[in-house]
């Protein structure tokens, strides 16, 4: 039976016909002739039969399709059956190097941290605009990933694309391509009505993918309403984001299990209720992971942090199903503190929407359909009028990216230690009391041999010294789920939005370049002082939203560290207190010895 490789695009791409480049639109349909061209390329032909390279990361397979049986001999008594093959494909995209933590097993029914990939024999979701929205609703698991799993589709590890997952596609070969000609540099990279502005011959840079080139060159399109304004102000605390019109909160609670399919489709739903409507909506796993990649399509410079680990195994067991919940809500709380993102469209359709099948799909391809994403955000923006001090701007967005570099190594420090610190209270620590507390219960039993008034108040001392070390390692074993655990869901959320700011920080290095080669063309006499003044308006929106951004991590950051360490230290007064009182009242029952 023979297999056909084809792909769908999933973004616009205008290659450069002298290089050799196909250019490729969203949902297109390609057939791979080659995925060996090395460097992220591939070579296909379209359905006009047009043969070139494009991007891998711009486009996801599709389920092989098996040339259609041959007809049985007449002495059969059946037909062989044959079907689409529909295993999907088998990505694990963690948002965050996940080796660099280890996993803490909470209990036997799951475990801290742990990544599951997908579902054997489910189609992973496809988030394409022009998708049926019957897709919505296809049988698939409350685990299954998305396409978009990723904080960027750049960042796909090539290790992941081998194996049936991908239908017979190898890793690609990473060697460096052919160099076009200088002619072709030259003829080709013109931007459409940007001048001799040129754009970049890396497609892959996340300044490109993000749209960012598109905007700085003046290219992003897209009417904005007034009521989608977003403001920058400058504060006394440094450049902010505006607040948000209307402050409000999202309660997520009683989980519940439900089927389809009469009983072959099992998954969780989550009641949602936000205080600004005070309705209450159901919503799947499924429903958050499509607003989370909605956001981080929209929000080029805004820290989207990923949705907590899928797993496997264990998945509907009430332990589970808890710690689940509670980190949906850490992730809604964060979201709906972000004054950007708590007045989203697609955020508000997530929160308001009813369980209406209709209803939900209308909203879904109007966010589908947003033009003001990507680099075409930075059109909604309206900033101050004070010219920003671009070299100042640069100095601070290198001490951040050096901030959140150490941050980064530190909460993996803190993380690891917290770890090794919950498992010796499960383990050594628990043993080690109850080991000393055994010592005691055998030297009282030997004192039983001495039945006398005299003795008996001491044998009894002995013993109850030996019940209260016994008891002090159980609470030793239990402690960390009001402390550790915790304290290791907040570091475990900050391990997703740490990794989110290099690529934010990339948009702004990508547009400072655009500008100095604008600065460049403009002394050389090739490029009008007005286009200039024109792509340094735009570094600045740029410049002026990274700044908002990266003084909102600062705030968010410092309200959660120490919530943080005060609950734990609190947690840790309330623990010793405890085992101080056992040991008080061991003391105690000897002053009647």
């Amino acid at each position: 039976m023979g297999t056909e490789i084809q792909v769908r695009a999933m973004y616009d791409f205008d290659g450069v016909a002298d290089n050799g480049e196909l250019s490729i639109r969203a949902n297109e349909i390609l057939t791979v002739t080659r995925q060996d061209i090395g460097d992220g390329w591939w070579e296909g032909r379209n359905v006009q039969g047009e043969v070139g390279f494009f991007p891998e990361a711009y486009v996801e397979t599709l389920p092989s399709v098996p040339q259609p049986p041959a007809i049985p001999a007449r002495n059969q008594s059946s037909y062989g059956s044959s079907g689409v093959g529909g295993q999907a494909s088998s990505w694990d995209n963690s948002s965050y190097n996940q080796q660099q933590y280890p996993k803490t097993t909470y209990s036997s029914s799951y475990s801290y941290g742990q990544t599951a990939t997908d579902g054997g024999g489910e189609q992973a979701y496809n988030f394409s605009n022009s998708q049926d929205d019957d897709g919505w609703d296809e049988d698939w698991d409350d685990d299954t990933s998305s396409n978009y799993s990723d904080r960027r589709a750049s960042q796909q590890d090539p290790d992941e694309l081998t194996g049936d997952g991908v239908f017979g596609l190898s890793v690609p070969n990473r060697q460096q391509p052919r160099k076009p000609s200088s002619h072709s540099q030259s003829s080709s990279a013109d931007a459409k009505g940007s001048g001799t502005i040129r754009k970049s011959l890396n497609r892959f840079t996340v300044f490109v993918k993000s749209g960012g080139e598109n905007y700085m060159l003046g290219s992003a399109k897209a009417t904005v309403d007034p009521r989608d304004r977003l403001e920058v102000v400058e504060t006394p605390d440094g450049i902010q984001w505006g607040k948000s019109p209307e402050v409000f909160s999202v309660e997520i609670k009683n989980p519940t299990k439900a089927t389809k399919l009469k009983g072959m489709k099992s998954f969780i739903a989550y009641e949602v209720t936000p205080t600004h409507t005070n309705r209450s909506v159901t919503r799947r796993y499924k429903h958050f992971d499509w607003l989370y990649n909605r956001l981080v399509e929209k929000f080029s410079v805004i820290a989207i942090p990923p949705l907590p680990d899928k797993q496997v195994t264990g998945r509907y067991e009430e332990e589970f199903i808890q710690h689940r919940m509670a980190q949906l809500q850490l992730w809604m709380n964060r979201m709906t503190r972000h004054s950007i993102v708590s007045r989203a469209d697609v955020f508000q359709h997530f929160l308001s929407c009813g369980d209406d099948k209709n209803t939900w799909k209308a909203g879904k391809r109007r966010a589908e359909k947003d033009n003001l994403i990507g680099g075409s955000f930075f059109l909604a923006i309206e900033t101050p009028s004070t010219p920003l001090d671009m070299q100042d701007v640069e100095q601070q967005l290198d001490n951040f990216g050096k901030f959140v570099k150490s941050m980064d190594d530190s909460v993996k420090t803190v993380y690891n230690t917290a770890h090794d610190s919950s498992k010796k209270h499960v383990g050594p620590y628990k043993r080690e009391f109850q080991k000393v507390g055994a010592a005691f219960n055998a030297l009282s039993t030997s004192f039983e041999l001495d039945n006398t008034a005299k003795s008996r108040p001491l044998t009894e001392a002995i013993a109850f010294t030996g019940r209260a070390y016994d008891e002090i390692g159980l609470l030793f074993s239990e402690q960390p789920k009001n402390d550790l655990h915790p304290f290791m869901d907040a570091l475990h959320e900050y391990r997703g939005i740490i990794p989110t700011f290099p690529d934010i920080l990339q948009v702004h290095k990508g547009a400072m370049g655009k500008f100095r080669e604008c600065q460049k063309l403009q002394e050389e006499g090739k490029m009008e002082a007005s286009e200039v003044e024109g792509v340094q308006q735009r570094l600045e929106t740029i410049s002026y939203a990274t700044l908002a951004e990266m003084n909102h991590f600062h705030k968010e950051r410092i309200g959660d560290i120490k919530v943080m360490m005060q609950n734990y230290l609190q947690q840790q007064i309330a623990f010793y207190q405890q085992v101080t009182s056992k040991l008080q009242e061991a003391l105690i029952q000897y002053d009647n010895v």
